[in-house]
């Protein structure tokens, strides 16, 4: 039994380790590969929508939205064109919407001013990301204490009221009430 165990782990290391490689690093992916996903996943979700058009209930995840004259396309969420201030269209049919989304992917591939823009835009992105969280991960300040203060209270003794200013005469309450 302890034999067999063996030998099927060692056909096991046989077969895999030709294929052996370091795992990928989180955040490895380049700007313009990330934007590639991206546009994918909104392909995807077009053909959602064209399947199931009423049923179709995610719409805060795409691109694309309901437009007078048919469907506004913008260009990702971010404050991001494609060149020359190219940032959302309004196109008549899903369709148009496939057809949009495929010629930005060439344009991804081919224009290297998107590309830079693109990265920089991530690298923006991730130092607002990294700003907000050295804010919330800041110790809390304690106040210095202070050192307790003593307070001298002089005490006089009230020297009597003289006979016609009325102190002696009873104050004037209220009426009683009915």
């Amino acid at each position: 039994m302890q034999k067999e165990e063996t030998s099927v782990i060692t056909r096991f290391l046989e077969k895999w380790s030709s294929r052996k490689s370091d795992k990928p690093k989180a955040g490895a992916r380049s700007a313009v590969d990330a934007f590639r996903g991206r546009v994918a996943e909104q392909k995807a979700y077009l053909a959602e929508f064209e399947n199931d058009t009423a049923g179709f209930n995610t719409w805060r995840s795409t691109w694309f939205q309901r437009a007078p004259g048919g469907f506004g396309v913008t260009i990702g969420r971010d404050s991001i064109d494609a060149g020359q201030g190219l940032s959302h269209v309004v196109v008549e049919t899903t369709a148009h919407v496939a057809e949009f989304l495929d010629d930005l992917l060439h344009h991804t591939d081919s224009d290297v001013s998107f590309q830079k823009a693109l990265e920089e835009n991530r690298l923006r992105r991730a130092a607002r990301l990294n700003n907000s969280k050295a804010k919330t991960k800041a110790p809390a300040i304690k106040p210095a204490a202070r050192k307790p203060t003593t307070v001298t209270v002089k005490v006089t003794e009230a020297s009597p009221a003289p006979a016609g200013t009325g102190a002696e005469k009873a104050k004037r309450g209220r009426k009683p009430r009915a």
